[in-house]
């Protein structure tokens, strides 16, 4: 099998038609968060200043690649947001619109001349998301709010890495994915209070922190009744394989342990009361781990695998992208997929999280350019092509101009 290739279905519609969203993000969170509701048929305008919008700085081998995955779906207007009549306009246009996502420091909305209260008289019904690292409120709340940092006030470096050496933190913009995901949760429940229960618009408070601490589960209950700090413990579960390279094994439910014990071997120690239940895996703990890696040593990362399936235990393998990209089931599902792109033919993308059998996610259009939507989008607010192209000549309004590239590494 092959990567899916995809088309571009402009007029198709989604369950999200004719939700109106203006994006004044930057980077990844709210990018994530928009990207998601324009996915499912949301009309994203993303209002970029005459370099666009950060993300697009973001590259590898010359190309945007963050930019094509999380501007897909989107329109651009290219506004200066420094000159009063582009704020103007940018009123006119929140006016129309059903949501409002912005991830500026705390109190740079309120600078613009655009604090919520101001808004929401303005559009009673619109839904205004505010993305910082701590929140709107409390004694973080004017700090810088990149994820890095929270990835390592929230525990999550702390946990990562091993025993014996420093805390780690991940290798992409985690705390940001994860906000923009909980984040897009929260407008839709807001934009139904408004249409459905009848409500009126509001402001959810999204920080970073909090997504990513509920995703390392239950560890203030742990440290309640423990007392104790959690330690690193990376590699715990993995297994290298005779082709130097490795698998993963759980053994967090039954019958798991015991099918593996019996397959390796060691299947006198499932009546052993020392070494059977959870305390006494526990406390033989590396000792089992030394069996399970003697045996799967001996394989190859292939045969392994084959081994997990043959004898139904909860086993896996260690994929880098290439095999991810390579593997069958990762193809039928459409993890990645191929889009239409100008400066690369195609280019492979991160698919969709999850399907939707009567009203699926579709690839409505490419990331757009810088302004690239400026007359479709202004005409919402009834000004015409003659007008728009005084607005450009003022440079209230803008197109296309250049951005600085340089290769980029999260972190």
């Amino acid at each position: 099998m092959a990567i899916e290739q995809k088309t571009f279905q402009p007029d198709a519609g989604g369950p999200l038609k004719g939700i109106r969203i203006v994006d004044l993000s930057r980077l990844v969170s709210g990018n994530t968060l928009t990207m998601v509701l324009a996915d499912l048929g949301a009309d994203v305008v993303k209002i970029e200043p005459p370099k666009g919008d950060s993300l697009r700085a973001w590259v590898k081998g010359g190309i945007s690649t963050d930019w094509k995955s999380l501007g897909r779906n989107k329109k651009s207007l290219g506004l200066d947001l420094r000159q009063a009549e582009g704020i103007a306009l940018l009123k006119r246009v929140i006016a129309k619109s059903d949501v409002l996502v912005e991830n500026f420091r705390t109190g740079t909305l309120e600078k613009m001349g655009l604090a919520p209260e101001t808004l929401l008289e303005l559009n009673p019904r619109l839904v205004i998301t505010r993305i910082t690292g701590f929140g709107q409120t409390g004694p973080y709340a004017a700090r810088p709010g990149f994820g890095t940092l929270v990835e390592g006030m929230c525990g999550m470096a702390e946990a990562t890495g091993f025993a014996d050496g420093p805390p780690i933190l991940p290798p992409g913009p985690l705390a940001d994915t994860c906000a923009g995901y909980c984040g897009a949760m929260s407008v839709l429940a807001a934009i139904r209070e408004v249409e459905v229960n009848g409500g009126r618009g509001q402001i959810i408070d999204q920080p970073l922190f909090n997504p990513l601490f509920v995703a390392l589960g239950a560890q203030a209950a742990n440290y309640r009744v423990t007392g104790k700090l959690r330690v690193r413990n990376a590699n715990q579960n993995l297994y290298r394989t005779k082709d130097g390279k490795y698998v993963s094994y759980t053994a967090s439910m039954e019958p798991m342990p015991q099918r593996m014990l019996e397959a390796i071997g060691k299947g006198k120690y499932n009546n052993d009361p020392e070494y059977a239940g959870v305390r006494g895996r526990t406390n033989h703990g590396a000792e089992i781990r030394g069996w399970v890696q003697d045996y799967l040593g001996r394989l190859t990362q292939e045969e392994a695998v084959a081994f997990f399936e043959e004898k139904e235990i909860s086993g896996a393998p260690i994929y880098d992208i290439s095999q991810i990209m390579d593997d069958p089931h990762f193809q039928s599902f459409e993890t990645v997929v191929e889009i239409p792109d100008e400066e690369m033919g195609h280019v492979p993308m991160f698919g969709f999280t999850n399907k939707l059998s009567a009203t699926p996610h579709q690839f409505f259009r490419p990331a757009p350019s810088i302004g690239e939507h400026n007359a479709e989008v202004l005409e919402w607010i009834g000004i015409d092509a003659a007008e728009v192209e005084r607005l450009q000549e003022r440079k209230v309004v803008h197109t296309g101009a250049a951005v600085e590239r340089s290769d980029f590494s999260y972190q």
